[in-house]
């Protein structure tokens, strides 16, 4: 609410002149860029998730279940990380590019160059984005879908057939969500983008608040980004409208099981985006840490790895418990209010980029310090320490999550168990003690990994809000990059990489299917 005033509020003095400038010259451009690169990852998005999901979900055939929890495991390679370990690739395109300048002209040169960095750039995030969209797609396929498609194979219709005209239409909703995520992590992007030389949103931001020193100019400019992210938000609500997943449990229908040559063609389908978004860039980090000359110093890592570990734990404990009480709020309310506030707040903060949250945080502290100076205990409590305000924006960003994954577990528990347990004399809070809690406990350990592995992963808060001493991991390494020392970020990413592989691959296996397993 405070980065949508800045919006609104009309512009006075000195911000008024630097608004103008940056209105003029630098927000065409960065919209421009920014919808190009949203348009680009969500459409390979859909290419490399989709027939995976397909298969995964429709087919029978050797290492089925290892492809399943391979797919998903590219979330865990941030996207600044896998753009640095391209370097190498797209500096060997450097000779063809020197060609077209010398024989095409310079104009030419230019264009192809802008035109090379996109494709890129969109290769790299889609690559570790495309899991959102194979979640969704796969559950859908699971679904009551799966039952549609066997009665149209039954009714003579083929695979392709049955597929366009029954999967496809009915996993729009669950399509229509993944893509929004991803659309999300696109704008949310800064290390990837500034890496690459593309001026999306984020990077706009970034240099008019430190480059140009003009803070309150970034404050107005990420309320009008948040003003175009909420228009998306209604769109895909409006979109989905009454609709839902295509969810339920996985059905035990029986999946035909493939050939020789069907089970090659699954395998290739499943390995292409897994080979692109993990193996990859896991391969080249590897390669760089066995042949860095630059010493890595273990207290360095381990401090930056302590620092993660802690900010993690703490934004995933906040985050779990808030999510619990709004979502307990939500279930026994009957207040309109109230749910119309828990469903948004399960929204607006996933939807806010890490970068106009850092504005928005900023300026509530600024407010805050007007009100408590530093002279007072309180202000030197509240406002000196910026790691408050740090923890703050990563909760406020991160509490979707919990929130999200709290409710939908919510909505598999019958009420009618709410009002026999009422009728035995026990309260809500009772109630949602002895009930809701135990059975909510899978969809909360996904949601705890989750939430830890995004905080581990984020760059645009921490290199905002953090102290000058405090670094993580996801910080350290850029750091490393800026100095130049491109092969030494490699001991660093790869023990983010790590840490997020082992959260992303116990929540899959044990997390959310054994949840919808549970599920009546």
């Amino acid at each position: 609410m405070v980065v949508l005033w800045e919006a609104i509020t009309p512009s006075r003095g000195a911000d008024a002149g630097s608004w103008d400038h940056v209105r003029t010259n630098l927000l065409g451009p960065a919209v421009r860029d920014t919808v190009i690169l949203v348009a680009g990852v969500c459409l390979l998005s859909v290419l490399l998730a989709v027939p995976a999901a397909w298969c995964i979900s429709t087919l029978q055939f050797p290492g089925r279940s290892l492809l399943s929890v391979l797919l998903v495991l590219p979330l865990a390679v941030p996207p600044y990380i896998a753009a640095f370990a391209s370097t190498e690739a797209r500096e060997s395109f450097i000779p063809i590019l020197a060609r077209i300048r010398m024989e095409a002209g310079v104009e030419t040169y230019l264009k192809v160059e802008v035109i090379h960095r996109f494709t890129w750039l969109i290769l790299i995030f889609a690559a570790v984005l495309y899991p959102y969209v194979f979640l969704a797609c796969r559950s859908a396929f699971s679904g009551s879908s799966r039952r549609l498609a066997e009665a149209s194979r039954a009714l003579g219709a083929g695979r392709w057939t049955t597929f366009l005209k029954i999967n496809l239409p009915l996993a729009r909703p669950a399509l229509v969500a993944g893509l929004f995520l991803v659309a999300m992590e696109v704008i949310n992007d800064y290390g990837a983008v500034h890496h690459l030389g593309i001026n999306s949103m984020t990077v706009t931001i970034f240099r008019t608040w430190f480059g140009l020193g003009e803070l309150d100019t970034a404050r107005r400019l990420a309320g009008w980004m948040l003003l175009g992210i909420f228009t998306l938000v209604l769109l895909e609500q409006w979109q989905r409208g009454r609709r839902r997943f295509s969810e339920g449990r996985e059905t035990t229908l029986h999946r035909p099981r493939c050939g020789t040559a069907g089970a090659i063609s699954c395998w290739l389908v499943c390995l292409i985006p897994v080979t692109l978004g993990l193996l990859l860039p896991l391969s080249v980090l590897i390669q760089w840490w066995r042949a860095s000359t630059v010493e890595v110093s273990a207290p360095e890592i381990l401090a930056a790895a302590r620092n993660s570990l802690f900010l993690g734990v703490a934004v995933t404990v906040i985050c779990l418990l808030l999510g619990l009480i709004i979502a307990g709020v939500a279930r026994f309310t009957r207040r309109r209010g109230d749910q119309f506030m828990a469903q948004w707040s399960g929204i607006a903060g996933y939807a806010s980029p890490g970068a106009v949250m850092a504005a928005g945080v900023l300026t509530v502290a600024a407010t805050l310090r007007e009100w408590f100076p530093p002279e007072t205990w309180l202000g030197s409590q509240l406002l000196s320490d910026s790691l408050l305000w740090l923890g703050f924006g990563l909760t406020a960003r991160y509490i979707a999550i919990s929130i999200q994954m709290a409710r939908q577990s919510q909505s598999s528990i019958p009420v009618v168990n709410d009002h026999a347990a009422s009728t035995l004399g026990r309260g809500p809070l009772q109630i949602f003690t002895s009930i809701h809690l135990p059975l909510m406990k899978p969809a909360l350990a996904g949601a705890a990994i989750l939430i830890f592995v995004d905080v581990c992963k984020e760059l645009p808060l921490c290199l905002m809000l953090r102290t000058f001493d405090f670094e993580t991991l996801g910080t350290w390494t850029w750091g490393l990059k800026d100095q130049g020392k491109i092969w030494a970020t490699a001991a660093p990413s790869l023990v983010l990489i790590c840490t997020c592989l082992v959260g992303l691959a116990l929540v899959e296996t044990f997390g959310w299917r054994h949840q919808r397993r549970r599920q009546p």
